[in-house]
C-alpha cells in the first residue's frame, strides 16, 4: 500500500480556558489540563491536528487544515459539554529562500446557478482570488476554479451559501504555498462592548440599535468585556446594555415593556470565529457561542494597550 498522505496544516488558533464570569455556567468548565488530555486523545485519529504547548498558563496552540478542521473539532468538544474559549484563526505562513513570505493556497471548485457566477467571483476576488477557469454545462450551472489564500476562506462559507440561496456547491484543497498576495479586507467596524454586569433591558437595547447592530435580547445575561453587538463605527464603543429606564407611572413602565427593538443578529460559530479582532475571543459552551474582550476590564485593556505602544515605540 502507498504511505498515508498527511495533509499539512494551514491555520492555528489558541484554545484557552474560560475565564469568563459566566464560565461553568452552562457547561463544564475546565482547566488547562483538561483541554490537554481532550487534545492528546484527537489526535490519535486526527491525523492533521497539531498541538503546541508554548508555555502559556492558560491555553495551547492547535493547527488544523483550515477553519472549518478546528471548527468541526470546536464543536465536538462543546457537544461533550465542555465551555472553552478560542483565539482569531491565523493562517500559518513560510519564508522561501529569498526570504520572501509564502501562504496557503487552495484550489476553490464551486458550482452555482449563472445568476449567482458574478457574486461568487467579486467576493473571492476581494479576497484575493484568482479566477483559473470556467465551465458553462449548458443546464443553467457553471463551474468556476479558482486559486485563493487559505485566509481568504476563512469565514466565507456562510456568506456563499446567502449569496447563492443554499444553490451553490463550494469543495477545496491545499495545493502548496505561493507568495503573499496581499491584505484581505477585514472586518471594517468595531465592537460594541459592555462595561457592565446584570441582564440586557429593552431600554438601553433600544437605543444602541441606532448605533449598532445587537447581538442580544433583553433579559440576555451580559457581563464587563462581553460584545453585545457591531458598532456602526470603526472604533469600539462601551456601552451600559443593562440599564433600565425609571419607570414613574403607567404609562412609563407599558411604554418599557412596548419597546421596538429589531431582532438581534445570530452569531454561529464560524461567523464569530471571522468577526473577531485580534484582542477578542470566542467564548464556547454547550448552549452558547458569546464574544468577548480578551481582557474583561476596560481599565486593564487600557493599561495593556499603553504598554503595548511604549514597546513599539
Amino acid at each position: 500500500l502507498p504511505p498515508l498522505e498527511i495533509e499539512e496544516p494551514t491555520v492555528s488558533m489558541f484554545f484557552l480556558v474560560n475565564n469568563g464570569p459566566f464560565a461553568g455556567q452552562d457547561g463544564r468548565a475546565v482547566t488547562l489540563r483538561q483541554i490537554k488530555d481532550r487534545l492528546e486523545r484527537e489526535l490519535r485519529v486526527n491525523v492533521a491536528l497539531r498541538v503546541e504547548d508554548l508555555g502559556r498558563p492558560d491555553g495551547v496552540k492547535v493547527s488544523g487544515r483550515g477553519e472549518l478542521h478546528l471548527a468541526i473539532l470546536i464543536e465536538e468538544m462543546r457537544r461533550e459539554g465542555m465551555e472553552f474559549c478560542v483565539s482569531r484563526p491565523e493562517v500559518i505562513t513560510q519564508h522561501d529562500a529569498r526570504g520572501c513570505l509564502m501562504e496557503p493556497i487552495e484550489q476553490v471548485v464551486v458550482d452555482v446557478p449563472e445568476e449567482f457566477q458574478g457574486a461568487v467571483i467579486r467576493e473571492l476576488s476581494l479576497r484575493k482570488g484568482e479566477l483559473t477557469s470556467m465551465r458553462n454545462n449548458g443546464e443553467g450551472l457553471v463551474r468556476l476554479e479558482l486559486s485563493v489564500p487559505t485566509r481568504g476562506l476563512i469565514g466565507y462559507r456562510g456568506d456563499f451559501l446567502t449569496e447563492t440561496r443554499g444553490l451553490g456547491v463550494m469543495s477545496s484543497r491545499f495545493t502548496g504555498y505561493q507568495a503573499w498576495r496581499g491584505e484581505v479586507p477585514g472586518r471594517s467596524r468595531g465592537s460594541l462592548v459592555s462595561q457592565a454586569s446584570g441582564e440586557a433591558a429593552s431600554h438601553s437595547l433600544e437605543n444602541l440599535q441606532q448605533r449598532a447592530v445587537l447581538f442580544v435580547k433583553p433579559m440576555d445575561p451580559v457581563y464587563e468585556g462581553m460584545i453585545v453587538g457591531e458598532n456602526s463605527r470603526g472604533e469600539d464603543m462601551l456601552c451600559n446594555p443593562t440599564k433600565k429606564k425609571q419607570m414613574g407611572n403607567y404609562r412609563s413602565s407599558t411604554k418599557e415593556i412596548d419597546a421596538g427593538l429589531k431582532v438581534p443578529r445570530g452569531v454561529t460559530l464560524e461567523e464569530a470565529l471571522e468577526w473577531i479582532a485580534d484582542d477578542e475571543l470566542v467564548e464556547v459552551t454547550p448552549k452558547s457561542v458569546r464574544l468577548r474582550k480578551a481582557i474583561l476590564s476596560a481599565e486593564a485593556r487600557k493599561k495593556a494597550a499603553k504598554r503595548a505602544g511604549a514597546v513599539g515605540g
